[in-house]
């Protein structure tokens, strides 16, 4: 798992999912698994605690809304995508057919 972005620093979600482990498994057993050191993940537990939201909700943060948006983007996104592949097709298509009628 690569949810290390450098020396000692993590990502919000893996330190969300962390804390859960440890609910689960305990922290010294989640950190022995994790290759964290415990005291780090009861000092995310603290935080995470004690911030405006807690961990359940963190991982469902994204309104239904805001989903439905993203999906509209992704959407565009990827017509767009499927134009720009039907155009690279032809273009492909009329530069091989100009190469195989030049080396005739």
């Amino acid at each position: 798992m690569s949810s290390k972005r450098g020396r000692g620093s993590y990502s919000e979600e893996f330190k969300v999912e962390a804390v859960n482990l440890a609910n689960d498994k305990g922290f010294k057993q989640a950190a022995q698994d994790l290759g964290v050191h415990h005291s780090s993940i009861r000092e995310w537990a603290k935080k995470l605690q004690t911030g405006p939201v807690n961990s359940s909700q963190k991982t469902a943060a994204k309104t239904y809304e805001e989903l439905e948006k993203e999906n509209r983007r992704l959407k565009k996104e990827l017509q767009y995508m499927e134009e720009i592949n039907k155009v690279l097709k032809k273009s492909t298509a009329i530069f091989s057919s100009d190469q195989l009628k030049n080396s005739k």
